[in-house]
């Protein structure tokens, strides 16, 4: 069955908040929705947070930029690698 949803969460720094947002997250993910998890080049724990869950969850998707680029940017990453016929993102 084709993805439904893709929920994008665009990541920076953001490690005070991230574990409560994934978590929450995933106590509602249904069937037929995938995850994609975008750091924007983390100076903090948070690219290590979201591999923890990426080695949990076999319906996350993390994608580490090189380069800060910006929310807009990792949003649109993001977009482009998503599968869902819906798209949500987290901010």
């Amino acid at each position: 069955m084709s993805t439904k949803l893709s929920i994008i969460v665009p990541i920076y720094n953001s490690e005070k908040y991230l574990k409560d947002c994934l978590d929450s997250i995933c106590k509602q993910i249904e069937k037929n929705i995938e995850l994609i998890l975008v750091d924007d080049c983390s100076e903090d724990r948070s690219n290590k947070i979201c591999n923890t869950y990426v080695n949990k969850f076999n319906f996350i998707k993390l994608v580490t930029l090189k380069k800060n680029r910006g929310v807009s940017y990792a949003r649109n990453v993001g977009i482009k690698l998503s599968k869902g016929k819906f798209i949500s993102v987290v901010l």
